[in-house]
């Protein structure tokens, strides 16, 4: 039988490899003499499969990407056309009020501003229309603050009051008839003003305003900190890498996409990085985070280096991970929710000892630090756009004057001369009702004050009695502050979380 050994390897003149069989047959390879050389060194069949196989991956990849950027830009279009014919029928069909309590009237409302690839699965068809069925004796009003789950309310509308820049969030508001003790009235929806105008009342600057910030910048000269460097050309494009002050960054994925920004996970060269692609000229994330490490002198372990790169029509703000740390998202952490919990009570805690308040706190704006095969060591925001300066914007002395405080004032939750501290704490309770139980918050009012709905019932729900009893004590704290100060709060909780 002949031998299946090659015997010898000979080129004829179309520069085809030819091949010969001891038995004397030929055969002229595929592969030209050209592609199997790199260098100098000829590569193995194998090896040139492979090369092939990784470019068409990294075409595939590009390909798909772009189909969807594509697929997105048409949702947003179709997104912003919606809201404005929205906005035009509130305009129009304003909700009459009546002061008479026979006459109060059950309604819904629903913020469209959440991006249609984001939305859950579920009941998410939008109506046009507000219904309005009398009500004898509305006697609870329950508050969501939620995308719409499945078999919930289907008659929706915009909410007038919904902050515009929470383009992730969506307010889900309802009356329902309970316990007559404790109860609120519906917020008094007339004179609302479109969705558009929401933000700080009676005409004041809003204090995240670009210009704003960028008059604090100048007097703190920013600009002159080793870890920022301005560049005299525009940003440049995301690709699979990233060439930035000599250091080559590989990027992974697409963590989150804030409409004006886009946050990436990435890596140089064996450390973990996230990096913030900003269309806004001002550093105001570079400039937070450096407050808030400049702020912890002996605990900076667990948070990452920072730097900023300063672009003609944007910047990059870049987290890289401490020594022998990585990155994850908070939501894919497979730590304990009291271990979460507990680092993310410190880190509000820090924020505000350092007279730092975020104001939009959410699982998607933070992401973790861990060592392998341990636990979590610590958290951070990647996103600081809604965030103020306490102490270089003294004239933020309460809630009312924050955009991602207005739908909580309108609704009651919030006090409007309450601090400005207050909504990181009702962040925080979304945030962990969300990894507790995969969804939005509702809140509800009763004798005991608010609370969120998952945790007001009297029997435990897929945990033990212990658990529910601490969790359910944890949202009623964090929602029912009163005069007590939020750094007397947050040591509360952190000894409750302790205990676990």
């Amino acid at each position: 039988m002949a031998s299946s050994q090659w015997t010898q390897c000979e080129v004829d003149q179309s520069g085809g490899v030819e091949l010969q069989w001891e038995g004397g047959a030929r055969q002229i390879s595929e592969y030209s003499k050209e592609l199997l050389t790199r260098r100098g060194e000829e590569l193995s069949l194998d090896e040139l499969r492979a090369e092939r196989y990784f470019n068409k991956r990294q075409k595939d990849m590009e390909e798909r990407l772009k189909r969807l950027k594509e697929v997105k830009h048409e949702l947003n279009q179709q997104l912003q056309e919606k809201r404005r014919l929205l906005e035009l029928h509130v305009s129009q069909h304003q909700v009459p009020h009546d002061t008479s309590p026979a006459s109060d009237a059950s309604f819904h409302s629903y913020d469209e501003s959440q991006s249609a690839d984001a939305q859950p699965a579920g009941n998410s068809e939008l109506h046009d229309a507000v219904f309005l069925p009398p009500e004898e004796k509305p006697q609870r009003v329950q508050i969501q603050v939620l995308r719409p789950e499945p078999g919930g309310p289907e008659d929706v509308l915009s909410h007038p009051l919904a902050p515009p820049h929470r383009s992730d969030s969506q307010s889900l508001i309802g009356e329902t008839s309970g316990d007559s003790g404790g109860s609120s009235p519906v917020p008094d929806q007339e004179g609302a003003e479109p969705a558009s105008s929401a933000g700080p009342v009676g005409g004041a600057v809003d204090p995240c305003d670009a210009q704003v910030r960028q008059r604090l910048m100048d007097l703190c000269d920013v600009t002159s900190c080793p870890a920022l460097l301005c560049l005299s050309q525009p940003l440049p494009d995301m690709g699979s890498s990233l060439q930035l002050g000599g250091n080559l960054y590989h990027i992974h994925s697409r963590v989150m996409d804030g409409g004006s920004f886009c946050v990436y996970s990435g890596a140089l060269a064996e450390d973990d990085v996230m990096l913030k692609v900003d269309s806004c000229l001002v550093p105001w994330d570079f400039h937070q985070f450096s407050r808030l490490k400049k702020s912890l002198s002996m605990s900076t372990s667990a948070l990452p280096q920072v730097s900023c790169f300063l672009f003609l029509n944007g910047c990059v703000t870049i987290y890289t991970s401490p020594p022998d740390q990585l990155f994850t998202e908070l939501t894919d952490c497979d730590s304990a929710p009291c271990s979460k919990a507990f680092l993310l009570l410190q880190l509000v805690s820090q924020l505000h000892s350092c007279g730092v308040v975020h104001a939009d706190l959410r699982p998607n704006v933070l992401a973790c630090s861990y060592r392998a095969f341990m636990d979590i060591a610590g958290l951070f925001p990647v996103d600081w756009s809604s965030s103020v300066d306490l102490d270089l914007q003294r004239e933020v002395t309460s809630v009312q004057q924050l955009d991602s405080a207005q739908v909580y004032i309108s609704l009651g939750l919030l006090d409007p001369t309450s601090p400005p501290q207050l909504v990181d704490l009702v962040g925080v309770a979304e945030t962990m009702h969300l990894l507790l139980t995969g969804s939005r918050m509702v809140l509800v009012k009763d004798g005991g004050g608010w609370t969120a709905e998952t945790f007001s019932r009297d029997e435990p729900c897929n945990m033990s009695h212990r658990k529910w009893t601490m969790w359910t004590r944890f949202f009623r704290l964090l929602l029912n502050v009163g005069a007590r100060s939020s750094v007397s709060v947050l040591s509360e909780l952190k000894q409750l979380m302790s205990s676990l």
